[in-house]
């Protein structure tokens, strides 16, 4: 019995720990945040983002670029996206939709001054 409660803690202090190095990764990998505002409805997989403001935070996690996109009320959506290389400089900061049908998806994100900007990967 002292054994099974032994390996419960240890299991449970595992986890803690893991959770926290995670989260320690994730804020430690924390590129860059951009605000924006959704001039309509936008769907990222099955959900749909209504009209608002939001930020965007980029994380390279495992090698690969994730942007978590956050609304006022903190319902927070993972995008994954692709560093693609500007011709020039763009002078500002743009996020640009496509249009499925009568949905909007997150097509791209342009930063002013920055060589690299971002495709995003379509998430079903």
């Amino acid at each position: 019995m002292k054994n099974a409660f032994s390996r419960m803690g240890r299991t449970c202090a595992s986890i803690v720990f893991g959770g926290a190095l995670i989260a320690g990764a994730m804020c430690a990998g924390n590129i860059n945040q951009v605000s924006v505002t959704l001039p309509h409805e936008v769907s990222v997989g099955s959900v749909v983002l209504p009209s608002g403001h939001y930020t965007m935070s980029a994380f390279e996690m495992g090698g690969e670029q994730v942007f978590v996109v956050r609304g006022d009320s903190g319902k927070a959506v993972t995008i994954p996206a692709q560093n693609v290389q500007n011709e020039s400089s763009p002078d500002k900061s743009e996020v640009v939709f496509s249009k499925d049908g009568n949905a909007w998806h997150f097509d791209k994100l342009v930063i002013a001054g920055d060589s690299q900007s971002y495709q995003f990967n379509s998430v079903k």
